[in-house]
């Protein structure tokens, strides 16, 4: 079925019955569950939402929770288990529309930086011994299930949680930003930091956050992910020329991202890296 058409019926199912609220439920597999805070963050508006959903998961939020089915699931954080695997297929199965929350849940986010390293690497700083440890590739959602809307950021924008939801109700397909963070930089009239030799990753980031980072001079980490005709290889020249190592440019693609099919060619073209799963495009290996 396609978004549109989920969208309108969602619509449609709610004007049936004007005393029925959609069934929204808020999930969260490995993250650091910073994507809720932002919604919670919400305060007032979150009462308007409240009022006009019917929120009956949430745990962070709630004591007493109900199962599904949900016309709209929010789901933070990455896959990092083989039982996370069976939830996301369930949490998949009971929505009707299904959001991937924050980067974690987009594109495995800062929990996939294991990926690009052995196991002994990542858990034997942490763990005495590794044989405790049941994890496996950090990767987003959408490798496991079909995701209807990936709202991008570590955390994602609150007032696009706010949109998204909104449409929803009243039977939209949300649209996801398809421009770079420099254009809201712009707006914002925000000196260029990459004219001030800092390695800003705006100018192939999506777009949507409201330029948060550099309204404050701090430069852009990609934390949104790659936009999707996003021309890399000159702003790797150009971090070359300022200097940054090959090791400096991995970790930058690396930090909320690194697995993306865009970015993961990056990383793999920067330095070597171990073997991650990936195929030579960046997809997962089934």
């Amino acid at each position: 079925m396609k978004k549109e058409n989920k969208s309108k019926k969602l619509k449609k199912e709610n004007k049936d019955n004007k005393f029925k609220k959609l069934r929204v439920g808020i999930f969260s597999l490995t993250s650091c569950a910073g994507c809720q805070f932002e919604i919670l963050d919400l305060e007032d508006e979150l009462l308007n939402i409240f009022n006009a959903v019917d929120i009956v998961h949430f745990p962070m939020a709630k004591a007493k929770n109900e199962e599904g089915p949900f016309d709209i699931a929010f789901v933070e954080g990455a896959v990092s288990t083989e039982e996370e695997k069976k939830e996301i297929e369930r949490i998949r199965a009971e929505s009707k529309y299904l959001v991937a929350l924050g980067s974690c849940a987009s594109y495995g986010g800062v929990p996939s930086i294991k990926d690009f390293y052995t196991e002994e690497e990542i858990e034997l700083p942490v763990y005495k011994s590794t044989s405790v440890v049941k994890s496996i590739r950090a990767d987003g959602i959408g490798n496991y299930i079909k995701v209807d809307y990936f709202m991008h950021g570590c955390p994602p924008n609150k007032y696009e949680f706010l949109h998204v939801i909104k449409e929803l109700i009243v039977g939209k397909t949300p649209r996801q930003p398809d421009f770079p963070v420099c254009k809201e930089c712009r707006e914002n009239k925000n000196p260029c930091l990459l004219q001030l030799g800092k390695p800003c990753m705006g100018p192939i980031t999506n777009g949507g956050c409201n330029s948060v980072c550099t309204n404050s001079k701090i430069p852009c980490k990609g934390c949104r992910g790659p936009l999707e005709d996003a021309n890399i290889d000159p702003l790797v020249q150009l971090y070359e020329k300022m200097g940054f190592t090959d090791d400096d440019i991995k970790k930058f693609f690396m930090g909320y991202a690194g697995t993306s099919k865009m970015f993961s060619r990056m990383v793999g073209r920067t330095c070597e890296i171990s073997k991650t799963g990936n195929d030579e495009d960046g997809s997962k290996k089934q």
